[in-house]
């Protein structure tokens, strides 16, 4: 399996919290698609790794695409990729881009897949964090995905907001439940720099909720999408039995992927790649055949890290034979002195030959993965 990751860096208006690279002007959109079509040109060696299962728009802001444009890149993608063994195409979407007519023409070319960043049913928090939509316009939109006979849909939630009470939360959660839709991700607020959250958070304007209110916060959401049929397949992520999202299933098994766009990352031949996170340097290096993409190849270290970070995020964990696979020596000898205080203290289970973090302690994951990794002196 592959999957094909396409970044598209336009948004209307930048959110309070986000830091993905992207642009409110759209001046080079055309630009864009002309150095992002050459792109795909000259990177049809990535057929060679393996079928290409899923394709997933991304950004930014997918869903600002017209029509046309969108079908000028898939029309590139279909020239030079083979994808007729494609299973999950995903586009990521804004509630008040979703359109019937739109949603049709997206549905006709193979889209089978929406992902949705809703964040909040309550329009206070959604102004503050400055989201285009309206709560009622989420809903519609979900609607619209319905009626369009989408069967595949996903939105988003932010939790561990400052402004946000428990209850709201609560409210929320059960709101995304009557949706009744087929995938749900949730993730809990990161205050970084160069966002309109960290100044206000210097400036005294809002505070960081406190740890228990964040555990509080995600004990409800796990056991409640739980007790209505979700699987918690990932730290973020909660689907139905056979919703689980191929893509980024295939970064956490460390399958082979290509981005292709401004700041997007690949992964194969067990290096990564990132482009440029500007797009104006990212249009000139393509064009110009000049170099817009860094390169690091993973030590054995760096692999190692891998296994524990990707697998642990997942409800499964990873296998004991993938870790004596690939290391011998100094890093498994490290790794069993380190895991045995992690069973100890009941961080870690060990089942059927894997690792994995119990549900109850899901929520310090990080904390857990932070223990295990191998860091040189």
């Amino acid at each position: 399996m592959a999957g094909i990751y396409i970044h598209v860096p336009f948004c209307y208006s930048r959110c309070s919290y986000c830091d993905f690279y992207k642009s409110t002007s759209f001046d080079l959109k055309k630009n864009y698609i002309d150095a992002l079509c050459q792109e795909i040109e000259r990177s049809a060696f990535f057929n060679q790794f393996s079928k290409i299962d899923t394709l997933y728009f991304g950004g930014g802001t997918p869903s600002v695409l017209s029509v046309s444009d969108f079908e000028r890149i898939l029309a590139a993608l279909t020239q030079k990729m083979n994808l007729s063994s494609l299973q999950e195409f995903t586009m990521e979407m804004n509630p008040d881009d979703i359109r019937a007519d739109y949603v049709d023409a997206l549905m006709s070319h193979g889209v089978n897949r929406v992902s949705m960043g809703i964040q909040s049913f309550e329009d206070k928090h959604l102004r503050l964090m400055n989201r285009r939509h309206s709560a009622s316009q989420a809903i519609q939109a979900i609607e619209i995905l319905k009626q369009a006979g989408l069967q595949n849909v996903s939105a988003d939630l932010i939790y561990g907001l400052p402004f946000m009470t428990f209850n709201e939360w609560q409210s929320n959660v059960e709101q995304m439940l009557r949706l009744d839709l087929q995938h749900i991700s949730a993730y809990h607020l990161t205050i970084e720099k160069n966002t309109a959250f960290y100044d206000y958070l210097k400036k005294g304007k809002i505070q960081e909720i406190n740890e228990d209110e964040s555990v509080k916060q995600f004990r409800f959401l796990q056991e409640t999408l739980t007790q209505h049929g979700f699987v918690d397949y990932e730290i973020s992520n909660f689907a139905k039995p056979g919703f689980y999202s191929q893509h980024n299933s295939s970064y956490w098994k460390g399958l082979p992927y290509l981005g292709l766009g401004p700041s997007a990352h690949s992964f194969y031949n067990d290096c990564r790649f990132w482009n440029v996170a500007d797009l104006s340097k990212y249009i000139h290096g393509v064009t110009h055949d000049e170099v817009y993409q860094e390169k690091e190849v993973l030590s054995s270290i760096d692999r190692y890290n891998e296994i524990i970070m990707v697998g642990l995020r997942t409800k499964v964990g990873f296998l004991l034979s993938d870790l004596e696979k690939y290391f011998d020596g100094a890093l498994l000898e490290y790794f069993h002195q380190v895991v045995h205080k992690q069973i100890k203290k009941k961080h870690l289970l060990f089942e059927d030959g894997r690792y994995f973090i119990p549900d109850d302690k899901r929520f310090i994951t990080d904390g857990i993965i932070a223990e295990l990794f191998y860091v040189e002196d």
